[in-house]
């Protein structure tokens, strides 16, 4: 046989080919390198470390690491989003398809949003795992908030462990700010307009506990119990932290859960305007959970909001303050303070020195801390917003110039700040 039949690929330097494999980010395309052939296979290296993902919401994600956009390789996969449909895209930073859209992550998880082509108020949500190419539809989700108004947004998509167990979701509308779900099980919703949970701009799972945080900076400990279909559901409230009071949504909470076998009756003919999300209005959206201060030096205003993240066992609360740039330049990261929560003293303990060798990714749809040693690119004690591109070290107190201003403001400006969300490859999660 002629020997260049057995080589369908020149032989590239080894220099090179360690170059290649190192840029490679999944898991099943180091796999393909390493079979192309015995010479590939043995200029391998165990793959660097690196830093999460910023996932922009159109599907593109940056690698902090080399600062560059790339386009997903594993795609959700759903029948009513055609992935073939992503030829047609021409958008610079997408790789989904116009109808599909990422919400939220829990480590190497993604939330998808994918929008009826032929209704646009009618939607369908997936779990899309981008290491593993796993991808889990979430029909009890489907079935409870499939038709809504353009106006209706999920900010936050929280899963307790894995994606057959509690999933809280937060949204931007008054009566239901807060929901959980369990896949196979059902939907819970809070009781129609539900104040003490519409103050809540955070929330956080601590082992099975699930806590909110307040813009007073109350911390509310949520407590969820399982019907006898294993439905999740919040029974009630107790602040722990601050003046936010108690209260109990136990009563008559059947009437809050919904399963896709539901049918509709004609006793609940009354609510269906209360629950018609597609008749949402300007006066149902929550605001962003951010104070603005007002400085007298300057033309802008500082923006002030916090964020609620489980770390090493214990509750964080981490303050920003963010003075607005305008223009064309993402806001930039004036202050940072970090507390810790005391639930037996019921107070806030400012953090002082380090985070314990740790290191905290912050964004509003996710935040996660994770140890420095996971990675020689994570650094210790220091805090990164994905929303400024700050790094804020909290030995020297020291906040770090952008890297790239000009490339990473186009995609702040593209995606809007509060939508990018951190993604996390599996040697980065615990």
């Amino acid at each position: 046989m002629d020997e260049s039949m057995e080589r369908p690929c020149p032989e590239l330097p080894v220099d090179v080919l360690v170059l290649i494999f190192a840029r490679l980010f999944y898991p099943a395309d180091r796999t393909r390198f390493q079979a192309v052939s015995r010479f590939w296979r043995s200029a391998t290296r165990p793959p660097p470390r690196q830093l999460p993902w910023i996932m922009h919401p159109a599907g593109g994600f940056l690698n902090p690491s080399d600062r560059i956009l790339h386009h997903l390789v594993s795609f959700p996969k759903t029948a009513s989003c055609s992935i073939d449909d992503r030829a047609l895209i021409h958008r610079c930073y997408s790789s989904f398809p116009e109808n599909m859209r990422c919400i939220g992550s829990t480590d190497g998880w993604i939330a998808v949003d994918c929008q009826d082509t032929k209704n646009k108020h009618k939607h369908m949500y997936l779990l899309h795992n981008e290491f593993s190419g796993m991808t889990l539809s979430l029909p009890e989700l489907d079935a409870a908030i499939a038709h809504v108004s353009e106006l209706f947004e999920i900010c936050k998509v929280l899963l307790r462990s894995t994606p057959d167990g509690v999933i809280a979701l937060m949204t931007n509308h008054y009566s239901f700010h807060i929901i959980l779900t369990r896949r196979g099980k059902g939907v819970w919703f809070p009781k129609q307009h539900a104040d003490p949970l519409i103050d809540i701009i955070d929330v956080a799972f601590l082992g099975d506990r699930l806590y909110g945080i307040t813009l007073e900076e109350d911390l509310v400990y949520l407590g969820i119990a399982s019907d006898d279909n294993d439905v999740p559901m919040v029974t009630g409230g107790k602040c722990v932290i601050g003046d936010f009071g108690v209260w109990s949504d136990e009563e008559d909470y059947d009437d809050n859960i919904v399963d896709d076998d539901d049918d509709d009756d004609d006793d609940d003919d009354d609510d269906d305007d209360d629950d018609d999300l597609t008749k949402m209005t300007k006066e149902d959206k929550i605001g962003p959970g951010i104070k603005l201060i007002k400085v007298d030096e300057s033309p802008n205003d500082v923006k002030a909001t916090c964020y609620l993240i489980e770390s090493c066992g214990k509750l964080l609360m981490v303050r920003q303050q963010v003075l607005s740039s305008g223009g064309l330049f993402s806001d930039i990261t004036q202050k940072v303070n970090v507390f810790k929560a005391d639930v037996s003293a019921a107070k806030w303990v400012p953090v002082k020195g380090g985070l314990g060798g740790q290191a905290l990714f912050i964004s509003n749809p996710f935040c996660k801390s994770v140890s420095a040693t996971c990675s020689e690119e994570i650094q210790e004690d220091v805090i990164y917003f994905i929303d400024t591109d700050d790094e804020f070290n909290m030995r020297s107190k020291s906040i770090s110039a952008p890297k790239n201003a000009f490339e990473y403001n186009m995609i702040l400006k593209s995606a809007g700040p509060q939508k990018l969300t951190w993604v996390f490859p599996p040697e980065l999660v615990a």
